[in-house]
This record gives C-alpha cells, structure tokens and sequence, in this order.
C-alpha cells in the first residue's frame, strides 16, 4: 500500500506542472512571466478580454488594456497572414468585432522594446499571432 501512494503521488507531482501550464494565463501573469524568464518569453495559452485594438499597416493589435501603453496591458499581434483569416473567418475587420470579446490565444509572449519620443524606452508584452488558429473567441 505504501508502495502504490508514493507511486500515485510521484504521478500527481509529474502531472501537477502539465495541468498548471494547460491554464490559460492572465495578461498580469503573462507579463510577470515574460519579464522573469531570462529569454524574455513564455510559451503558453494567454486568456483576456479585448479592452482596445489597433493597427499599423497590415497588422492588427488587440490589447487587453484600454489604454495599450499600461504596463498591464497584455498584446496579441495579427501578423498579415491571420489578419487575413481572421477577416475572412469573422466576415469584419478582427478590430470590428474583437473589442469587448474574451479571447484565448495560443502562442509565445515576449517583451518588446518600444522607445519614447524623450529617449527612454518602455516595454510591452506582446503575443506574435501568425495564424488565426492561434485565436479562439470565447464570447
């Protein structure tokens, strides 16, 4: 008996790390993540609500955050290619219809230096979306 409990457990401890990252992350959790990690990224499934979108040529931002330069604020980046899809898919522009919709999204958060106009620099986390499969709505 004691045999099969350290066994079972040993299995609990092995699983217990798959089932944690089979969670999707909150944007404060994707981006204390990112920022800790020494490659600055994470791998993951990334959980939010769409609070602003953006774009800029071909690609298209969703944020997580009203205001998209809020250290809170957690970005899936559209790559032209799953703006495309994503167009075709929704029948509307994805920043139509995305603001104000939960969305999970699959992918790689990594920080992204961006330089202000004073000098200085901030970073946001950014989730690079190739793909519109990598997006799935959730209301």
């Amino acid at each position: 008996m004691r045999l099969m409990n350290i066994v079972l457990g040993a299995s609990l401890a092995l699983a217990a790390p798959a089932l944690a990252q089979a969670a999707a992350m909150t944007p404060a959790e994707a981006i204390a993540a990112a920022a800790k990690a020494a490659t600055g990224e994470v791998r993951g499934v990334f959980e939010f609500r769409v609070g602003s979108t953006g774009a800029s040529g071909f690609k298209v931002f969703l944020n997580s955050d009203p205001d998209y330069r809020a250290p809170t604020n957690l970005t899936a980046e559209l790559q032209p290619a799953a703006n495309t899809e994503l167009r075709q898919k929704l029948g509307a522009l994805p920043q139509d219809v995305l603001t104000g919709k939960r969305v999970r999204i699959t992918g790689t958060a990594h920080r992204v230096s961006i330089p202000k106009r004073d000098g200085t620099s901030y970073f946001q986390t950014r989730i690079e979306v190739a793909a519109a499969n990598q997006i799935q709505i959730l209301d």
